[in-house]
């Protein structure tokens, strides 16, 4: 399980890629400082670049994420607009672009409705057929969190391992997986891969970098090395 996310990096989809099931937490509030509305891009002289969808902020903590409105419109032109100058000489554009340009070309009043719509793009596009559920529609106690709320998702899901990722090693109680529920985490190393640009090579990348790299059939491969 793990928060929405914009165009996911791929540790998220490899994560993904090696589950059975995963839950998207939509329940949750939204950070600023997460990638659940934004994600890290490549510009065209090898510097990150952060694209963003604005969205309304007032009172936005009291609130879930799936409950959150996009402010404006013009975001779609602002980032399919970056992605064209910035990767229309890559190798694999006239294969990518297409998908983009659809994707851009809908029309999303919730945050929810269009980093979800950019994550089924990316598992298509990854070939990931993992099942994917909402927190959201799960029957679970709403009161817990962090540790707890994993578990009882878990569980909720009809778990019997959950596949977390490294970083959660800090809050989750190893102790509370036990017997009929386990605890595995994902010890993913990075991938490197030929980027079009005059830098080192930049890992932590939104998933459409490899995209416009490899194709589809060289980022999957990237996935099953790991």
């Amino acid at each position: 399980m793990h928060q929405a996310s914009y165009f996911p990096w791929l540790g998220l989809l490899d994560k993904i890629n090696k589950s059975d099931v995963h839950i998207v937490m939509d329940d949750v509030q939204l950070s600023d400082n997460a990638y659940q509305h934004r994600n890290v891009f490549l510009t065209a002289d090898g510097k990150v670049k952060f694209l963003t969808i604005p969205f309304v902020k007032e009172n936005y903590l009291g609130r879930r994420f799936r409950e959150i409105e996009i402010v404006r419109a013009d975001w779609r032109a602002n980032h399919i607009n970056f992605i064209r100058n910035t990767y229309r000489k890559h190798p694999f554009a006239s294969e990518v672009m297409p998908h983009l340009e659809s994707f851009f070309a809908a029309d999303y009043r919730l945050l929810t409705d269009a980093v979800l719509a950019s994550m089924r793009l990316s598992l298509g596009l990854f070939a990931i057929e993992t099942r994917v559920i909402l927190q959201s529609e799960m029957d679970y106690d709403r009161s817990l969190r962090r540790g707890d709320l994993v578990v009882a998702l878990a569980r909720a899901a009809g778990a019997n391992c959950y596949l977390s990722g490294s970083g959660a090693r800090a809050y989750l109680d190893e102790t509370a997986f036990s017997g009929d529920l386990t605890l595995r985490y994902n010890d993913f190393h990075h991938p490197t891969y030929l980027q079009k640009s005059p830098t080192a090579f930049q890992p932590g990348l939104a998933c459409v970098d490899a995209l416009f790299n490899l194709g589809a059939d060289g980022a999957r491969a990237l996935l099953c090395r790991n």
